[in-house]
């Protein structure tokens, strides 16, 4: 295929066999990675003249090479697809974010295993419970694991040799890289069984770990039996103080256990995913049942475009996050049918070592289908609290300004940014919101609602609105005179420093950039302003570097006279500030308008009350807050505001 600046496509180019093609940028960048039963079918279907979305239209101008890979089949597609994207890491393709922040609790292969948190898997027949994305749940696994099952966690080296003249098995240090005590002080707080001081033998220690290991699969029945079978004993024999000891171990792990609050009276395997997408992002979570019962739960993000649709995201879920698992179970339940199920449950099944085929199911009713809606909230919930922190990292907002400022071809970083937005439901309460950053951060004292007045009662026209806005909110600059202090021969005294005239509060009110929460409509309406010179501001405010849209959908930014939009970087920290400032603006109005709603169904509601005046309907609005406040109240605390005719008429109503 032709890299020139130039691109045609030619269909005939491209095989008609199953396999991977890979689209190409100008500089040899890797754009895309796709796979397709018909090559040929595939690939011409970008080209075709039919509708897309803005990201796959700005993926197709952007191509200038096509390069395809055969394969035998569907499934050989599959595989080479995701070790292409895991290799290349396109940018248009959905992507696991941050896999090397995974962890895994591995049990060694030694003679006496130790356990340790890794984020490698090695293949040496170490046992490994995971990926985990918090080190802390590991951490107090370890404890509770060592506390009940006496595991080493040092790194010593250990190996047995035979001393016949005592007839006895001797443990021989080999290696001791922390230069540790023997025994340890863990030994001495009975966290370690000691096996590096010989007080327990190879196959008891043996014995531990593999009950440990079938506690960390989620296999407690089988060990509390075992113990209390071991309790019972030492209780027959009058070993009181060792049976005492079982009994805590019992206690403590019903304890860990009872912390579950979703089990199945069936014992079965199986992990129930869902997701919550957010901009270019999706937020998935995996609650694991093991025997039936609430073993785990994972949060991971992936890298997903807005265009990729909610099957081929949970395909990519599937093929990259399963092949990290340490135990791939026997049901997996999605909330929505994946194209490719049978090549998925073929790969889900080489990742196991025994056991049965996965099934991949779709729940329709039941507690499965309240599991996975469990799931959706949590993944919401991560997918919030994510975005909360990405907005406090260390890579603050402040250091994104001189990135911004570069980018939009400011003589400086832009100290003052406000941002607009409008809101309404379905035509009603049309409000807008201004908001301020200062520095790159929000200066929330200068936050501004507005009702917007000039829409007639019920019509929708965010382009009049905001127009409305921005005119109000600067006609503040173009009406208010900045009054400057006489000067004075002697020095003030505190009264006159008091009384003296003060600059005016909009002095320092000129924002240096403006955002609209909107596309490149509602950036032309209102240019329109700066046209008409309804908007007045100083000779070296340039409208056409000061404002500026932000696409909610794409994330793209609208300039004026620039014809195509720019498109920055995901990762960009002048994207993120872009999008924090948007997303407080849309967020405020959106409070407001919801507000006023809120205040309208409670007014309508009591002004239904007979006998219930302005006044009364204030004190009650005053003491309880709410409608719902003033149904939950009990009658004596109502008969304190109204008499008994009207708590019997508002009970009626209410």
């Amino acid at each position: 295929m032709s890299s020139k600046s130039t691109f045609t496509f030619k269909s005939k180019k491209i095989p008609t066999v199953p396999g991977c093609y890979l689209f190409y940028d100008k500089t040899g960048k890797l754009l895309y990675v796709g796979k397709a039963k018909h090559l040929r079918k595939r690939v011409s279907s970008y080209f075709q003249k039919t509708k897309k979305s803005i990201k796959t239209n700005l993926l197709i101008k952007k191509i200038k090479k096509i390069e395809t890979r055969e394969v035998h089949s569907e499934m050989e597609a599959l595989i080479l697809e995701n070790n292409l994207i895991k290799e290349f890491r396109p940018r248009f393709n959905i992507l696991l974010r941050d896999d090397k922040n995974f962890l895994y609790l591995r049990i060694t292969n030694e003679l006496f295993p130790r356990i340790e948190i890794t984020r490698k898997v090695i293949r040496d027949g170490s046992f490994y419970v995971g990926p985990k994305t918090s080190a802390k749940s590991f951490r107090q696994m370890i404890n509770f694991c060592q506390k009940i099952f006496q595991i080493r966690d040092c790194k010593l080296e250990m190996e047995i040799s035979s001393n016949a003249d005592i007839n006895k098995t001797v443990v021989k240090i080999v290696k001791n890289p922390e230069n540790r005590k023997i025994p340890c002080l863990d030994f001495h707080v009975k966290k370690c069984a000691g096996p590096c001081s010989q007080e327990i033998s190879v196959e008891d220690y043996k014995k531990n770990t593999e009950s440990m290991k079938r506690f960390l699969r989620g296999k407690t029945d089988v060990i509390l039996k075992q113990l209390t079978e071991k309790m019972m004993k030492f209780a027959a024999d009058k070993n009181f103080e060792a049976a005492k000891k079982i009994r805590d171990l019992i206690q403590s792990i019903e304890v860990s256990t009872q912390k579950q609050t979703v089990q199945f009276l069936k014992t079965f395997d199986a992990d129930f995913i869902n997701f919550y997408r957010e901009k270019n992002s999706a937020f998935f979570v995996r609650i694991v049942f093991r025997n039936g019962k609430l073993l785990d739960q994972n949060e991971v993000e992936f890298q997903a475009p807005e265009s990729a649709e909610n099957s081929e995201l949970l395909e990519k879920f599937l093929l990259q996050f399963y092949e990290r698992v340490d135990a791939v179970p026997d049901e997996i339940y999605i909330p929505e049918k994946i194209n490719a199920n049978e090549e998925i449950e073929s790969f889900l099944f080489s990742q196991k070592s025994t056991g049965n085929k996965t099934q991949i199911i779709v729940p329709q009713k039941g507690d499965k289908k309240k599991i996975l809606e469990i799931a959706q909230k949590n993944a919401k919930n991560f997918g919030k609290k994510e975005s909360i922190e990405q907005m406090s990292k260390a890579e603050n907002f402040s250091k994104a300004l001189p990135n911004l400022a570069k980018i939009l071809n400011l003589k400086k970083p832009p100290k003052r940014i406000e941002c607009f937005d409008v809101s309404h439901f379905s035509g009603e309460f049309p409000v807008a919101s201004q908001i301020v950053f200062v520095n790159g951060k929000p200066k929330k004292s200068e936050y501004r609602r507005f009702h917007v007045k000039s829409l007639p009662e019920g019509k929708v026209d965010d382009f009049a609105a905001m127009n409305e806005v921005l005119e109000r909110r600067f006609l503040q600059l173009n009406t208010v005179k900045i009054k400057k202090p006489k000067k004075q021969k002697k020095k003030k005294t505190k009264k006159e420093e008091k009384e003296a005239p003060q600059k005016s509060v909009f002095e320092d009110k000129v924002p240096d950039l403006i955002v609209l929460d909107g596309g490149k409509g509602q950036l032309s309406a209102v240019m329109k302003l700066f046209k008409e010179k309804k908007i007045k501001m100083p000779k070296e405010w340039v409208p056409k570097k000061r404002i500026l849209s932000l696409a909610k959908k794409e994330e793209l930014i609208f300039r004026p006279g620039i014809k195509e939009p720019l498109e920055l970087d995901f990762n960009e920290p002048a994207l993120k500030l872009l999008q924090r400032v948007r997303d407080e603006a849309h967020r405020f109005a959106i409070s407001f308008n919801r507000n006023l709603r809120k205040k309208q169904q409670q007014k309508s509601l009591l002004d239904e009350v007979s006998g219930i005046g302005p006044a009364t309907k204030k004190k009650l609005i005053k003491r309880f807050e709410t409608v719902s406040g003033i149904q939950k109240a009990k009658d004596n605390e109502l008969l304190e505001i109204l008499n008994a005719k009207q708590l019997e008429n508002l009970r009626k109503i209410l």
